[in-house]
Order: C-alpha cells, then sequence, then structure tokens
C-alpha cells in the first residue's frame, strides 16, 4: 500500500461523490418504499392489493445498508459543518440554525403531511369510513377517542412515520455537538491525529457492533443505535486520508464480497439453504457493513466530479424526502378501487411520486419564506429586524417539539 494509506492528513477538499451519493440514496429510500406497498412479507402502513414475494428479492440488494449509509453520509456532513464552527457564538448559531432547519420541517410533517398516511392506514384496516377532511378535523383533537388504537406518537397519534430519521437527526446532532467540544480540547487533539486502523479491521469492529445491538436491543432501539454508531463514525472518518485511500485499496475485494453476500441473502431467504438462523443474521450484517462501505467505494471511485446541477439536486433531497412516502401512499390508495392491474399501478405510483414531489417542491420554494418549511434554506438577504423576527417565530413553533423529542 503505497505511503499515502498511511496518512492521517485532514482532507479540507469537498467529495463531490458524497454529495451525488445522498442524492442516490435517498432516491434509493423512495423507490424502496414504494415496493414495500408491493411486499407480501414486510409490514407498512398501507399495502397494494397486487403484492408479491419477488419483489423483496430486488430490495434484498438495498434493505440492510439503505438507512446506515445515510446515517453516515449525516456524519460525514456534520463534521465539515461543525469544524467550521468556533467560538461561543458561533456554536450558539449553529445549534440554533440546524434545530430550526430539522424541526421545522418535521413539525410541518407531523401536522400536515404524516396524516395522509394514517388517513390511509386506518381506512384500510376499516378502522375509519369518513372523508379526509372528517379524519383531519378529528386529528388535530389529540385526545380524540377515534384514535385509541393509534397512540405511539410524538403526541397521541401525531406520529412521525417515514421522518424518524429527522427526529433521531437533531437528537444525534447534540450528542455530536458535544462530542465536537469535548475532543476540540489539546489533550485529544494529539490522539486523534494517532489513529489508525485497517479497514479490515474498521468493519470487524462495525460487524460485532451490529451483532451487539441486534442480540441485546428490541425494537426502535436497533434502529436508532445502529443509525448513532454510523452517523458517529461518519463525523470521525469524515477528513482522514487513510480511510479514503483504504476504500480505493479494497475496492475490488469490497464490490465482489458485496455481489456474493448479495446472492447468498436472496438465496437463504428463499430456504434454499438449510442453517441456522444465527448464520443469516451474520451474514446480513455483514452485509450491513459491507454495503456501506462498498457504496462509498463505488461513489469514490465513479462519482468525484461536479456539476451545475449538483447543488439543485441535493437541496431537493430534504423536501423529496418529506413528502415522498406520503404522496406515494395516498397515490396507491386512490388507485387500489380502480383496480388498473400490476404492472400499470405501479408505474403510475412511481411517475406519480416523483411529479408530485416535484410540482410541490417547485412551488413552496418559489415563495422564499416558505422554504424553510420544506428544508430548503432562504435565497433572499433580510434585514437584521426581520432576521429576528423568523428566528422568533421558528422558535415559538419547534420549542415545544424540541421538548417533547428531549424529555
Amino acid at each position: 500500500m503505497n505511503k499515502q494509506l498511511h496518512l492521517t492528513t485532514h482532507l479540507n477538499n469537498r467529495h463531490y461523490f458524497l454529495d451525488w451519493l445522498r442524492v442516490i440514496a435517498f432516491a434509493v429510500l423512495i423507490f424502496y418504499h414504494i415496493g414495500m406497498l408491493y411486499s407480501e412479507n414486510w409490514g407498512f402502513h398501507f399495502k397494494s392489493t397486487y403484492i408479491s414475494q419477488y419483489v423483496e428479492y430486488f430490495m434484498l440488494m438495498f434493505a440492510p445498508w439503505r438507512m446506515l449509509l445515510i446515517w453516515f453520509i449525516s456524519g460525514v456532513a456534520l463534521r465539515f459543518m461543525l469544524d467550521k464552527v468556533s467560538g461561543v457564538k458561533s456554536n450558539f448559531f449553529f445549534i440554533l440554525n440546524r434545530s430550526i432547519f430539522i424541526l421545522l420541517p418535521l413539525l410541518v410533517g407531523l401536522w400536515l403531511i404524516v396524516p395522509f398516511q394514517l388517513y390511509a392506514e386506518m381506512s384500510q384496516q376499516s378502522a375509519i369510513d369518513i372523508s379526509y377532511w372528517q379524519f383531519y378535523s378529528a386529528f388535530l383533537d389529540i385526545n380524540n377517542e377515534m384514535f385509541a388504537s393509534y397512540q405511539s406518537g410524538v403526541w397521541p397519534h401525531v406520529d412521525v412515520n417515514h421522518l424518524w430519521y429527522l427526529r433521531s437527526l437533531w437528537q444525534f446532532m447534540l450528542i455530536i455537538f458535544l462530542f465536537s467540544l469535548f475532543v476540540k480540547l489539546p489533550i485529544f487533539t494529539p490522539l486523534l491525529k494517532l489513529v489508525k486502523i485497517s479497514l479490515p479491521l474498521l468493519a470487524s469492529l462495525l460487524v460485532i457492533a451490529m451483532l451487539l445491538t441486534n442480540n441485546y436491543l428490541k425494537g426502535d432501539a436497533i434502529r436508532e443505535t445502529n443509525g448513532f454508531i454510523f452517523l458517529l463514525i461518519g463525523y470521525l472518518l469524515a477528513k482522514y486520508v487513510y480511510f479514503w485511500a483504504s476504500l480505493k485499496h479494497y475496492f475490488c475485494l469490497l464490490c465482489v464480497s458485496f455481489a456474493l453476500l448479495f446472492i447468498y441473502i436472496v438465496m437463504a431467504y428463499q430456504n434454499v439453504f438449510d442453517l441456522p438462523s444465527y448464520v443469516f443474521t451474520t451474514v446480513y450484517n455483514i452485509q450491513r457493513v459491507l454495503g456501506v462501505l462498498t457504496m462509498l467505494a463505488l461513489a469514490q471511485h465513479f462519482l468525484n466530479f461536479k456539476t451545475r446541477y449538483l447543488k439543485t439536486l441535493n437541496s431537493w433531497v430534504f423536501p423529496f424526502y418529506l413528502l415522498h412516502q406520503s404522496v406515494l401512499i395516498i397515490l396507491c390508495f386512490v388507485l387500489q378501487p380502480l383496480e388498473v392491474g400490476s404492472f400499470i399501478e405501479p408505474l403510475l405510483v412511481v411517475i406519480g411520486t416523483w411529479c408530485i414531489c416535484a410540482v410541490i417542491t417547485l412551488i413552496v420554494t418559489r415563495i422564499d419564506i416558505l422554504r424553510p418549511l420544506i428544508g430548503v434554506k432562504t435565497q433572499n438577504s433580510y434585514s437584521n429586524p426581520y432576521k429576528l423576527l423568523g428566528y422568533t417565530v421558528s422558535l415559538i413553533l419547534v420549542c415545544p417539539l424540541a421538548f417533547k423529542l428531549v424529555f
């Protein structure tokens, strides 16, 4: 391995391949959630009548690592942002801005976007037979007995659904922020520069961590803990040449291993092999780690370039993520009675999801003061009184949500 592999010099140049990978990762997530409408064995808020097990074989390519990759990229982005922050005032405004940037769209999602999913879910389960407007009037009453069986939300029946990532991202950001203050102390700087770990050892440690969380935790705690682990790893490895050079060095091995494990997982899922469940669990968790590393290696190899569209595509990731699941569920809900067929329905859902998300994003982003509601920065410059008004209104809106998420 060349000399560069052993350097721990900070990388200050922007990783354009991570910008591309962020766009691709969230696009994969949208297609994955569309697939969940049609999967036969995997639970989802709403199901099409045209369910099939075959779609699950394709989804198994992405299922192990899709969210872990997003968490890793989020950790890298957080590292680059935090390294630009110094001083008490800068730290205060960083937390303030990021909290508003994350929690304001989450609040919009909780009260205006996610309810469509609950309406479709309750309608399919024959829990209600009313119009959406009647449903939404009842939804605004957090003590309404109509939702007695749907009480797992931030507020009763006001749940995050697919927006759990934003909730956890804000919580984890606070932890990483405190961690960053700690590691910036002079005593820790030399120690961090001395840390060198081989990619095989890093992968092994991550697999062990995945297995431990799978064995000792339950439910959402597994998902949350694994997400934090990869966010932290992304933060720690963001600026070190050693890690990125290691991905180049092991590029072929990662790709071959990923392909072979995918084939094994699909065959095991079809019960081709009669092996103990712990073997499948171990292989699946190895694939979770290899999936992240392989996608990073592929992106670094093929996508490390900038185009004039990249910034726009990245700015659209947040609103598309915010909107997509409610859009695709409502589309399927509306199309289901029409019985358009097992090919036409998913085709219309795919096209409709992307088009509707694009149209809504275009409309909202043309009104500058509405852009923060869907996670897009404002374009215009405002005077200090208007900025103060914006911060004040935003804080009034998000503080109750922040309180609920912390306590």
